[in-house]
Parts: structure tokens; C-alpha cells; sequence
């Protein structure tokens, strides 16, 4: 039953997430309203298909056995406040130095961290990205950008 109630848990954070997103979406013009809407009510779906899913393992027997701690991995808890307070500093870093300068370092050093790339496949992954999203949001869908220090170069 351990199981089943870390689900619900988590699963009742993450309908908190998604009411928050859902009521700040009430509040924006209809066609802005539309998205988060859209991704509370799958935070909606998911998070009851989660707790469902958990039930449905306690029951075949399938779930997580309650005194098993040997097959659980450890948490790493200083690696995991140091990957948090690198994502803090990265949203504290994207009006200022731009997010195509922000963005690529950010994902450099996060595979890097968390080992899930080598060094040069992480530059063109993220390079990769950043053009993408360049093409995507500034120059097809002329949305504006934090431009940073490469404000002077690109005209926004």
C-alpha cells in the first residue's frame, strides 16, 4: 500500500500544478487560454492514470514490495541541490546574458553532470536545439526572445 500512497501524493502535487495552471489560464484571452488549459487537463489524465496504474500493480502483485529497501537506488542529495541550484541559476541568468547564450551552456554542463552525453555530442545537441528554437519562435513564429548580450547582433 506504500506504493500506492507515494502515487497519490505525488499525484496530488501534480493536480496542484495543473489547477494552478488551469486558473491562470481562465484568466488570459481565450486563444492564450487555450495551451496551459490543454496541459492542465493532461496533467489531469496522467496523474489519475498514475494513481489507477499503482492500484492496478498492488493488486496483481506486481507493485513495490514494502520492505525492500536493497533494490531501491540511493538519492544523491547534494547532487540533486546542486542540479536545482544550477536550473535556478539558469532562469536567473536568461534576461541577462540571453537564452542562446544561456541555453547551450545550461545543456553543456547539465549532460555533462548528469554523464548523459560526452562533451562533444552535448555541444551539437544543444547547438542543435538552440537553432531550432531560433527557427521555430524569432524567425517563423516572430515571438520574442531574451536576446541578451546577442541583442546587437540579431535584429528582434
Amino acid at each position: 500500500m506504500e506504493h500506492v500512497l507515494k502515487h497519490s501524493l505525488f499525484a496530488a502535487f501534480t493536480v496542484t500544478i495543473g489547477a494552478y495552471f488551469y486558473f491562470k489560464g481562465s484568466t488570459m484571452p481565450s486563444s492564450a487560454a487555450l495551451f496551459p488549459q490543454i496541459v492542465a487537463g493532461l496533467i489531469f489524465l496522467l496523474s489519475g492514470a498514475m494513481v489507477l496504474q499503482s492500484v492496478r500493480d498492488v493488486k496483481n502483485g506486481t507493485g513495490e514490495p514494502a520492505g525492500d529497501t536493497s533494490a531501491r537506488q540511493k538519492v544523491h542529495v547534494p547532487r540533486v541541490i546542486l542540479f536545482t541550484l544550477s536550473i535556478a541559476v539558469y532562469i536567473y541568468l536568461i534576461p541577462r546574458i540571453g537564452y542562446f547564450i544561456a541555453t547551450p551552456l545550461f545543456m553543456v554542463v547539465s549532460y555533462l553532470y548528469l554523464k548523459a552525453a560526452g562533451f562533444v555530442r552535448a555541444i551539437l545537441i544543444s547547438l542543435g536545439f538552440s537553432v531550432f528554437i531560433y527557427f521555430l519562435f524569432v524567425w517563423f513564429l516572430k515571438l520574442p526572445i531574451p536576446m541578451g548580450l546577442l541583442e546587437r547582433f540579431f535584429e528582434v
